[in-house]
């Protein structure tokens, strides 16, 4: 059995922890360009909706990495409609319901089985593929940028490279932290983003005071490919992007098919799945207000428009691990880092 077939999922999880060390060892030495810093390595296993797989996590040049197993007979797609689905429960006379004429014209999503052709028609297609090991980024960065660290605007403090962080922090102080009279102070609030292009770009982190901050330069689909692959990482292909997400399980959305984070008593640890790291440690986008590129511009995943009909099933799909959306992306459009993120892997390859 050669190194590369050892890796893959059915064989890898039947390893001990040692045995996993020295194969681990072997993929490093054999795979990851030597010019890559490697630092943090740590076993450690993840577990989503009873899923578990016990994999490394690691740092590749001061960026968090997770290492996946490779799958021979991944099945992903989705052609079930809504088999499954438990949150279906809105009523036809809802006043709540607020269908767009796009959709009325294509769709009767209060019927069960138009609405089960409205999700198959928006997933992709049942199939069964070989997906190879992947080193893979845990966290989607925006397009165009690098991760620097995190400024804390109430302490003013600053975690991460913070010498290229000097060469921004007055700027980025002075829009943070303005000089305001008290009239003003009463109205003002963080932005949510700043974009400085082709210095740097910051992030309000959900419910905090907390900015990330990152290097910015200015791409295009083309260029930004092309200076990934400089740097010794690939882009995503639809097929590694989906089994990342899910697993290959056979549920809409990677954490099962509840959406119900409403509800009084499963809400909250609904919104943690969806929320947290998945079975492989890595976390997903669920604000759904940007696309994730991949390795070919005409596939993108989650969605940078929402949509409120008061379907959830409607409305979230663009959560699901299958989702396809209604775009396309131009060789060389200029990448917003508010409309897209980008997300680094190296796979492994014979």
């Amino acid at each position: 059995m050669n190194l590369v077939d050892q890796l893959d999922w059915s064989y890898w999880k039947r390893l001990n922890d040692k045995e996993k060390r020295t194969l681990f060892s072997q993929v490093l030495m054999y795979f990851v360009n030597p010019l890559l810093r490697i630092t943090d390595i740590e076993l450690k296993e993840f577990e989503l909706y009873g899923i578990k797989c016990e994999t490394f996590e690691l740092m590749i040049d001061d960026e968090e990495f997770v290492f996946i197993p490779g799958n021979k007979d991944a099945i992903l797609g989705w052609n079930l409609g809504t088999k499954g689905l438990s949150l279906l429960e809105t009523a036809p006379n809802s006043p709540e319901v607020n269908i767009p004429e796009e959709l009325q014209n294509s769709y009767d999503l209060l019927d069960v089985h138009s609405l089960a052709d409205f999700i198959n028609d928006h997933t992709s297609s049942l199939r069964k593929i070989k997906i190879p090991p992947m080193f893979m980024q845990r966290y989607a960065l925006p397009a165009g940028t690098n991760f620097l660290g995190v400024y804390d605007s109430v302490t003013g403090s600053f975690t991460g490279q913070a010498d290229k962080f000097a060469a921004y922090e007055k700027e980025i102080q002075e829009i943070i932290c303005p000089e305001l009279t008290a009239s003003e102070s009463v109205r003002w609030n963080f932005p949510k983003s700043v974009l400085k292009a082709n210095r740097w770009y910051i992030e309000l982190v959900p419910n905090s005071d907390r900015f990330n901050v990152y290097e910015h330069a200015t791409h295009t689909y083309t260029s930004l490919r092309k200076q990934i692959r400089k740097k010794n990482f690939d882009l995503l292909t639809e097929d590694q992007w989906e089994y990342a997400n899910g697993a290959g399980t056979r549920r809409l959305f990677r954490w099962g098919n509840d959406l119900n984070i409403n509800d009084p008593y499963r809400g909250k640890k609904i919104h943690r799945l969806m929320t947290g790291l998945n079975m492989f440690g890595l976390l997903f986008d669920t604000s759904m207000s940007r696309y994730e590129i991949t390795e070919d511009p005409g596939v993108l995943k989650l969605r940078s428009r929402k949509i409120n009909t008061g379907l959830p099933i409607v409305d979230k799909l663009a959560l699901s691990t299958y989702y396809t959306p209604d775009r396309t992306l131009l060789h060389e459009e200029i990448l917003k880092p508010n409309e897209y993120i980008y997300r680094k892997a190296i796979i492994v390859k014979m």
